[in-house]
């Protein structure tokens, strides 16, 4: 299968991605879309025709530090490389942007492939005020 290609700031929609997240198994959450949209830095989306395959998001104060976050890779496409091609794009995009460094979070099963794609593994934590 030939990856779709991997573009920045393209449009989508909030209904895109409330689909996209639904395809993984997460909570749809159409309705904040809109505005983490306005308040991203930036975005990559990759399509398949018109289909949205896969989605990341970009917060960041545009010169110390960004936060990848709502990494999506819809189920047909995972484990297929279009994950790694999402984040290479981002770290490329952002390191060129003059971002010094770039941070996201993961589940622990997740580990070895941000390692391998040059993440340092660091401690951290999160309140997630949704599921208190």
């Amino acid at each position: 299968m030939t990856l779709p290609p991997i573009e920045r700031n393209q449009p989508v929609t909030p209904g895109e991605i409330a689909a996209l997240r639904a395809a993984v198994g997460w909570e749809p959450c159409e309705h904040t879309q809109a505005r983490v949209l306005r308040g991203s830095y930036c975005y990559f989306t990759a399509r398949d025709r018109q289909r949205l395959a896969a989605f990341l998001n970009v917060i960041s104060d545009g010169v110390g530090d960004a936060l990848l976050v709502n990494i999506i890779v819809h189920p047909q496409y995972q484990k297929q490389g279009l994950g790694a091609k999402l984040i290479s794009t981002a770290v490329t995009a952002l390191t060129t942007d003059g971002i010094q460094c770039i941070w996201t979070t993961f589940v622990p099963e997740k580990e070895s492939f941000y390692r391998d794609h040059g993440f340092h593994i660091l401690r951290g934590g999160v309140i997630d005020n949704a599921h208190r």
